[in-house]
């Protein structure tokens, strides 16, 4: 005769028997039948900024202008500005502005510094280049 696998509440009273291992965790830490592993829902999704940025750079002249902006989100809103000023040249922050959407959507890339010579530098060199990098570290 074939054994009933017991459900935690089953397990809760008492009845049945039940192996902790991999992917079975002890059942007083298992969720109770009928309720949701997630109250809160899922997690509210992010504005996707560069998504429409990279969506309107592929679009056309014809295409751009056939948008009805007074239905466009403000992410949508925004990112359709960022486009149109990088075409017209105008870039008075907004290269700026893309720079940070894309650090913030894809993560900051890694900088790396790499020096090819085994020239030793002096202490005051050392400072001067620390204080260069500290500047260039505040200004982003």
């Amino acid at each position: 005769m074939a054994k009933k696998k017991a459900t935690p509440g089953e397990l809760a009273v008492g009845q049945g028997d039940y192996d902790v291992g991999h992917c079975k965790p002890p059942v007083e830490h298992q969720f109770q039948p009928g309720r949701s592993g997630n109250p809160n829902g899922a997690p509210k999704s992010r504005t996707q900024l560069w998504t429409w940025i990279c969506k309107y750079m592929q679009m056309t002249d014809s295409e751009i202008k056939k948008l009805k902006r007074p239905e466009m989100t403000q992410a949508q809103q925004s990112a359709l500005k960022l486009v149109r000023q990088a075409k017209a040249g105008k870039y008075c922050g907004s290269e700026r502005l893309a720079r940070y959407i894309v650090d913030r959507e894809e993560g900051k890339a890694t900088e790396h510094l790499v020096i090819d010579q085994d020239n030793s530098l002096s202490d005051a060199e050392s400072d001067e280049i620390r204080a260069v990098l500290r500047d260039a570290h505040a200004d982003q």
